[in-house]
Parts: structure tokens; C-alpha cells; sequence
């Protein structure tokens, strides 16, 4: 905008992204522009991750108010400050939008507690943050009640609703549900995937990724689900039983509301998820993006536990908690770097692709949404607020090597697979194998995904064996060319050492009609 105005400012944050509106994320993202003259999405992703620190105070304050061993401080730590959800970390919007809105939840249930006018202003201020933040942060609402019928605190109970109703309200009007997103409707006609869902996303701290087979993985996953929501339907009916069933007024410390409000929140949040979500059905919780909101439940759900052992267990207790925490911060670095290395190669493979195609392959969404992306990908790149990388690490020159690459190749469904048995990289951040699909009129890359020892390799060799023989990758046929016949190579990087393979394939794309043969 060339002269600031009103009207354009209020647009530019309040247009709806995706089925949400990300309010803070914007403000902050013009705030940094202001200050530092550029938007620089690390400034974004690092105010936003400022948040954990934030969440780990008020996990301090319900420890120490609830006279626990500081150790279990150091448990919350190790169970918040690790690679597990590598996406919400690297991801530019997400941490001032899906992390960020549990530390202003949290904070706004700490001000609750024996409400004055000065903090249900606190505690609305911080709810409108939340609210703003994302969507999940509206379900301080129906939280915010319960926190302040348990302290029967029902003038304040009114102001509540008022206030924050009046807020959400605002939030939802004329917010559309996009065309690509199934109703609400839709979702409850598959009662299944939604008790899936709930249990799986309950769960999500038992997940060991793939370290098991999928149906032990998930079966894991939902047990620890079905345990988590035991303990605390349990819990739940003593508090209740507590402070409604019994002849003296029960009056609530600090911890417990910030405690109980907190997991009331978290609890809405993953039943809205478990419906919301149903449609995309059982691998749509499994990922790496929300991973941490299975964390902060696995921290609370862990604190509520502590609160009612007996004393002479606490000890004991806490020091077996602090072993299962490092067990669980130590394997989130074996299970989840390969991973992590990988979505850094794929985001910098579709930059590049882009570049070449104007195609994103690993982002299916990027087919119905291909034309605004491009657009705002290129203004940004004029403007110097995203710069390519200069030169990619993958890019030219590199030395031939005129043998044939090993290499299997399949086309199902739509979809092209890669598979070599015999391939091996070290650890080496940009180093590894690249598919590179070549026609006359496009160059796609293609990251392989290497192959892992076993745990069990890994500790008995020291931390030396972690990437083992063979590599994988998978294309989606949508985005080759018509009337291209593709050339396979392969393109290995170990430091400066660039080769290109040839292989015995080539892919064929005639008449809409794909096939692979060999050469």
C-alpha cells in the first residue's frame, strides 16, 4: 500500500485462510515488515516458537504449586524441546498459529482462577489472542465456563460468555467452509474414522513413527489413547465428585484451575479434531505438524497423575518419568532426523522444479490452487521477501559416470515408484540420492528417501550406523508433461562430489497414456 489504510489493513488480516482466519500470524508477519523492513520468515517462525518457553513457565507454575519435585520441570522440558514435530517448527505459519495458541489457552485459564476485573481482563485479552491465533484457540470458550463453575464464580461466568461469545461470534461470521473441505455432515456419516481419529490423536505421544509395523504402530497408538482418556474420565469424576457432592465448599488453588482448564481445552480440541478430520481419513492425525499438541496432553495428563500419588510414590515416580523423558527426547532424534532431512530436501526440490515447471510435486493441493500460488511466489520473489537459494546444493556442474544406476521402477495407481536396494549416504545434511525425471521440455526432482538401520544397529554401533542400503522414491504421474518421453538419471551428492547416472528406464507419456520401459 503506498498510503496506509484502515480499511486494506483490516482486510489483509481478517480474509479467511484456508477454513480459519490467522489473524496474529498476519499482524505480526506486517509488524516484523515494519521493523525490519523485509518480511523474514525466520523472524515469524522463531516469535511464534518463543511460545514453548512460555508453555514450560506455566507447566512451572501448576509444578510448584502443586508441591512437585522440580524434576518433572526437566521432564516437561525434554517432552517439549525435541524434533518429533519438525513440521510446526520449519513450517512459516505454524508456530505463531498451532503452537502459539496453547501458551495464550494456558495463560488465559492461569487468570481465571479467582477472577478480580483485573484479571478477566487479563484472561479475555488473552483469549482474543488465542481466538486469533487459530481456530482451536475459540474453544476457550465452553473451557473458560467449566473453569468458572467449579469455582462457582457466576457473576463472572456472564462476562465470560459475553465477552469471548461476542469474539467467536465475530471470528465465524461470514467465514465459508472452502469447496475442498468436506461438512460437517459428511464427517459424521463415518462414525468409525472419527472414534479412529479421537483415540489416535489421544494417543499421539505413543506413536514410534517407523520403528514398528503400521498395525502394531497404530494399535499402540490407540491403547495409549484409550489409557490417557481412563486415567482421566477417573480423575474427572473425583474432582467433580469433590466439589459438587460433598458438604464442605471446596475453594481451588491456582495450579489446579490452570491445570484442569488447560486439559478441559486440549480434550474440546481433540474431539473437534477427530470429526473435523474424518474424511481424510486415518493417516490424516499421523504426521509430524501435530505432534506437539500430543505432547502438551501427554504433559498434563503426566502432572495430573503426579497430583494424586501418595507422597512416598511421587519420588520414586518422578525419577522412572525422567527416564521414559530422555528415552522419548533421545529417540525423537533417531526416528525423526531422517524424516526431517527429507522434507528439507523435498521443500527445496519443489522450489526448484517450480522454478523450471511450475509445478509443486510433493503438495497435491498445489493442482487446484496452482495459479494463485504461482502468483504470490512470484510477486514475493520480485520483492526479495522469499529468496531462492543461490546456488542449490543439487544444482550443476557435475561428472558423468556413464554406468548404469541400479535402479526399479513401477507405475500403479497413478503413481510412479523408485526403489534401489544398494545405495548408501552419510549423514551429511544436503548429501544423498536424487531421481531426476528428464524430457525434452522439463527437469523433475525427485529426493530419494533413504533407508534406515534399526534401532538396535544404531546404539550397538555407537551412533555410526544410522542411514542403511537403499533408497526409495514416489512421483505422482499428474505432473509429467503430455507427449514427453522422460529419461531417468540419478544424481548422487557427497560433499562437492556431484555424479549423474544413467539408468535403463525412460518414461513414456503418448496419448495420455503413461508407461515405463527399459532402454
Amino acid at each position: 500500500m503506498p498510503h496506509f489504510s484502515w480499511n486494506e489493513f483490516v482486510k489483509i488480516i481478517w480474509t479467511q485462510d484456508d477454513e480459519r482466519r490467522i489473524v496474529l500470524d498476519r499482524v505480526i508477519a506486517l509488524l516484523i515488515y515494519a521493523v525490519h523492513g523485509s518480511l523474514d520468515l525466520r523472524i515469524q517462525m522463531f516469535v511464534g516458537l518463543l511460545s514453548i518457553i512460555g508453555l514450560l513457565y506455566f507447566f512451572y507454575t501448576i509444578i510448584k504449586g502443586a508441591q512437585l519435585p522440580a524434576i518433572l520441570l526437566l521432564c516437561c522440558a525434554l517432552l517439549l524441546f525435541h524434533i518429533q514435530y519438525y513440521e510446526a517448527i520449519f513450517w512459516g505459519m505454524i508456530p505463531l498459529q498451532h503452537i502459539i495458541v496453547y501458551f495464550f489457552a494456558i495463560g488465559t485459564f492461569y487468570n481465571l482462577y479467582s477472577p478480580t476485573p483485573v484479571r478477566i481482563i487479563t484472561a479475555v485479552l488473552m483469549g482474543i489472542l488465542a481466538i486469533f491465533s487459530d481456530i482451536s484457540g475459540t474453544f476457550v470458550l465452553p473451557a473458560g465456563i467449566a473453569v468458572l463453575i467449579l469455582q462457582r464464580q457466576w457473576k463472572y461466568v456472564a462476562i465470560w460468555v459475553i465477552a469471548m461469545g461476542a469474539m467467536i461470534w465475530l471470528y465465524y461470521h461470514n467465514l465459508e467452509i472452502p469447496a475442498y473441505r468436506p461438512k460437517l455432515s459428511d464427517n459424521f456419516a463415518h462414525p468409525k474414522l472419527i472414534i479412529y481419529n479421537f483415540l489416535a490423536f489421544s494417543g499421539l505421544p505413543a506413536d514410534v513413527n517407523t520403528l514398528f509395523a503400521h498395525t502394531n504402530r497404530v494399535t499402540l497408538i490407540l491403547f495409549a489413547g484409550m489409557i490417557f482418556w481412563g486415567v482421566l474420565f477417573y480423575y474427572a469424576f473425583l474432582l467433580l465428585k469433590h466439589s459438587f457432592f460433598s458438604h464442605d465448599i471446596y475453594v481451588f488453588p491456582r495450579w489446579k484451575i490452570t491445570l484442569w482448564g488447560s486439559i478441559i481445552h486440549l480434550s474440546i480440541i481433540i474431539i473437534a479434531f477427530a470429526v473435523g478430520r474424518a474424511m481424510d481419513g486415518p493417516e490424516a492425525v499421523l504426521i509430524s505438524r501435530y505432534k506437539h499438541i500430543g505432547f502438551i496432553w501427554l504433559i498434563l495428563i503426566s502432572i495430573l497423575v503426579f497430583t494424586h500419588l501418595k507422597s512416598n510414590y511421587i519420588q520414586l515416580g518422578s525419577k522412572i518419568w525422567l527416564g521414559i523423558s530422555l528415552c522419548i527426547f533421545g529417540f525423537s532424534y533417531f526416528e525423526y532426523l531422517a524424516p526431517l532431512d527429507f522434507y528439507y530436501k523435498e521443500r527445496n526440490t519443489d522450489i526448484y522444479g517450480w522454478q523450471h515447471n511450475r509445478a509443486l510435486p510433493s503438495s497435491p493441493i498445489y493442482v487446484s490452487l496452482k495459479s494463485a500460488v504461482d502468483t504470490i511466489t512470484e510477486q514475493a520473489i520480485a520483492s526479495g521477501i522469499y529468496q531462492l537459494p543461490e546456488p542449490y546444493f543439487f544444482d550443476k556442474p557435475y561428472q558423468v559416470d556413464s554406468s548404469r544406476f541400479p535402479l526399479n521402477v513401477d507405475y500403479n495407481d497413478s503413481i510412479l515408484s523408485f526403489h534401489n536396494e544398494t545405495y548408501t549416504r552419510n549423514t551429511v545434511k544436503n548429501d544423498g540420492a536424487y531421481i531426476v525425471l528428464k524430457s525434452a521440455t522439463q527437469n523433475h526432482i525427485i529426493p530419494g528417501r533413504q533407508k534406515r538401520f534399526s534401532l538396535k544397529s544404531y546404539l550397538f554401533s555407537m551412533g555410526n550406523k544410522y542411514y542403511a542400503n537403499g533408497f526409495t522414491g514416489s512421483f505422482s504421474a499428474a505432473y509429467l508433461s503430455p507427449d514427453q518421453v522422460y529419461d531417468i538419471y540419478i544424481v548422487t551428492i557427497e560433499g562437492h562430489k556431484k555424479l549423474v547416472h544413467p539408468t535403463k528406464y525412460q518414461i513414456s507419456n503418448i496419448n495420455s497414456q503413461i508407461s515405463v520401459k527399459e532402454i
